[in-house]
C-alpha cells in the first residue's frame, strides 16, 4: 500500500470518528454536529442575525443541536462552554473539521512514516541475512563438489591399489608355481646312486 493511500485511509477513519477537538458539550439531548472552518461563527440569542450576538465558536467546535429552523436557516446548540445560542446552519456539519483532526492526522502521519522507515531497516536487513545465507549455502555447494571429487579420486586410487596388489599376488604365485617345476624336472632328472652288493666271501 503506497504512503498516500495510507494517510488517505487515515484521513478517512479520522473524519468519521466521533473524536473531540475542543472541550464536550453538555449531556442535553440532541445531534452532534461541528463548526466548520471559518474562524468564528456568531452565536446569536434567536435564530436570525438580527439578534443579539452572544459570542463566537471557534472552528471545529464540537457542538450538540437542540433544533433546527429551516425557514430561517438557523439551528439553537450548546457549545463547548455550555452556552445556548443559535448559529447558520451553513456553519454546522455532520463530521469534524479538517482543522481540529488535523494535529491527529499529522500525529498518524508521523508514526506512519516511523513504522515505514522501520519496516524499511528490517527490509535491508532481512535481504542482507537472505544475501549471506545464499553467499554461504554456495559456498557449501562449492565445498561438497571438492570433496565429491576428492572421494571419487581416493575411490580410483583405492581400485588401482587393488588391482596392482591383485596383479603382485598372481605374479608370486606364477613365479612359485614355475619354480616348483623346474625343481622338479631337476629332481627327477638327477642320477640316482647304486646300492653296491657286498659278497661275503
Amino acid at each position: 500500500m503506497g504512503k498516500l493511500q495510507i494517510l488517505g485511509f487515515i484521513i478517512l477513519c479520522c473524519l468519521t470518528a466521533n473524536t473531540t477537538a475542543q472541550q464536550e458539550p453538555n449531556d442535553a439531548t440532541g445531534d452532534i454536529r461541528y463548526i466548520s472552518d471559518d474562524l468564528q461563527t456568531f452565536m446569536h440569542s434567536g435564530p436570525g442575525r438580527n439578534y443579539r450576538i452572544l459570542g463566537s465558536v471557534v472552528a471545529g467546535t464540537r457542538v450538540t443541536v437542540l433544533q433546527e429552523d429551516q425557514e430561517k436557516g438557523f439551528i439553537e446548540i450548546i457549545d463547548n462552554n455550555q452556552r445556548t445560542g443559535w448559529v447558520e446552519t451553513q456553519y454546522i456539519m455532520n463530521q469534524p473539521s479538517i482543522r481540529a483532526v488535523l494535529p491527529g492526522l499529522q500525529q498518524d502521519l508521523s508514526e506512519v512514516k516511523q513504522e515505514l522507515v522501520e519496516e524499511q531497516q528490517s527490509n535491508e536487513l532481512l535481504n542482507q541475512q537472505v544475501m549471506d545465507l545464499t553467499n554461504r549455502n554456495e559456498r557449501l555447494i562449492k565445498d561438497f563438489e571438492a570433496v565429491k571429487k576428492d572421494n571419487e579420486r581416493l575411490q580410483r586410487t583405492l581400485d588401482t591399489q587393488d588391482q596392482t596388489a591383485q596383479m603382485q599376488w598372481l605374479t608370486r604365485g606364477g613365479i612359485i608355481a614355475l619354480v616348483s617345476i623346474i625343481l622338479g624336472v631337476i629332481i627327477a632328472y638327477l642320477p640316482k646312486k647304486r646300492r653296491r652288493n657286498d659278497q661275503w666271501m
